[in-house]
């Protein structure tokens, strides 16, 4: 009932927003008149401005790389503030949040992966052909800006951190802000950023709640079914050098997927062991099962071998430091996994420096000389 009553919210603000977003430029409606079909383009006043700025933000690349970035840079947490005895306290978190970004990524890329597969489904245009050129790619529906957007905004409603009725609304905003900006700038129709929306919205519910293993079986179900939609419609012919191939962006999201996969079987000591805790264990943020706790030899970090007596209590108390902050700093460099987080890097991007090729060099890639490009994003 709730998320029922947000979506309405959403489609009301929505509404609100596009009464003075009519198409003020020259351009053609793609996909026909009906207010959820048509073009809703707008280069006057202050709106495309204000919808610039969104766009910056909000968008599934940025998403993405802004994840990725909080994965690579988490293990400095080890560096600032570790000591023995609050060592224990300071793993868990760490792990924790390790799994709960690996998680995010994981949502992230849904709109990088199975929004180019949808894409290739629903095969419904983009609604903008301004003078002689179609605004964006050659497939709207759905919004993957807009499937973004309600993954985060659904991320804030669900979890609300800190503040929970400032979380929430600001979710609500937040979907109702990427819908403003998709429409304004003539990316996506009304009817493509609701069901951009909606879809993201659903997909962060499932994924929080079903148990890890199956998010394996989901990457590579998208997969599967991205490589047969893009591959089997025989309209995606691109120029030259296009840098809206949806192949292209296909392979560039498979990246991101691959490194979720590298930490999901991560939480182990190996695949095997990590396999064993994916399939009993859910995710932190809706059941507490995966509750990573410290581990018993973590508790002699601050063990120091006790005095045999007074007269060299001056003498082994330099020596007991030395040997503490020795053991500490070997747990350090074992528990923040660094040399994994390099390993888990390298297939990312050898697979981004491939999609980079596909762009620039067309590597299989279907090419026409007649096709016609559109403006990026």
């Amino acid at each position: 009932m709730k998320s029922v009553i947000l979506l309405l919210l959403l489609i009301s603000l929505l509404a609100v927003s596009q009464v003075s977003a009519m198409n003020t430029v020259n351009c053609t409606n793609v996909n026909g008149d009906n207010f959820f079909n048509k073009c809703m383009m707008n280069n006057e006043n202050v709106l495309p401005l204000m919808a610039n700025f969104i766009m910056q933000f909000v968008n599934p690349r940025t998403v993405a790389y802004t994840v990725t970035s909080l994965l690579l840079i988490l293990p400095a947490m080890f560096l600032v503030g570790a000591s023995p005895s609050v060592y224990p306290a300071l793993k868990n978190k760490y792990v924790s949040m390790r799994i709960t970004i690996v998680h995010m990524l994981h949502r992230a890329a849904y709109p990088l992966v199975l929004g180019v597969g949808l894409y290739a489904i629903f095969r419904q245009r983009r609604p903008c052909e301004c003078n002689g050129v179609h605004v964006g790619s050659y497939y709207g529906m759905p919004s993957g800006d807009a499937m973004a957007g309600g993954i985060l905004g659904a991320f804030l409603i669900d979890s609300a951190p800190f503040y929970p009725l400032f979380a929430r609304v600001a979710g609500v905003l937040l979907m109702a802000c990427v819908c403003f900006e998709r429409t304004i700038l003539g990316f996506h129709t009304v009817g493509q950023v609701l069901t951009g929306t909606s879809i993201g919205f659903f997909l962060h519910f499932y994924s929080t709640r079903v148990p890890q293993w199956v998010l394996i079986i989901d990457i590579i179900a998208q997969w599967v079914l991205s490589i047969l939609a893009l591959q089997l419609d025989k309209d995606l012919v691109y120029a030259s050098n296009d840098p809206n191939n949806l192949w292209v962006w296909f392979v560039w999201g498979l990246s991101f997927q691959i490194l979720v996969l590298f930490h999901l079987f991560r939480l182990g000591k190996n695949p095997l062991t990590g396999w064993s805790i994916l399939k009993k264990s859910y995710n932190a943020m809706s059941k507490p099962d995966l509750n990573i706790q410290a581990e018993a030899h973590d508790q002699l970090l601050s063990f120091s071998i006790s005095p045999v007596c007074y007269i060299t209590i001056k003498m082994s108390r330099t020596s007991d430091d030395e040997e503490s902050r020795e053991r500490l700093n070997r747990r350090i460099v074992m528990d923040s996994d660094i040399v994994f987080t390099v390993i888990a890097f390298i297939p990312f991007l050898a697979v981004n420096f491939i999609s980079y090729c596909m762009q620039n060099w067309n590597w299989m890639v279907r090419t026409s000389s007649s096709a016609n490009g559109g403006t990026h994003m």
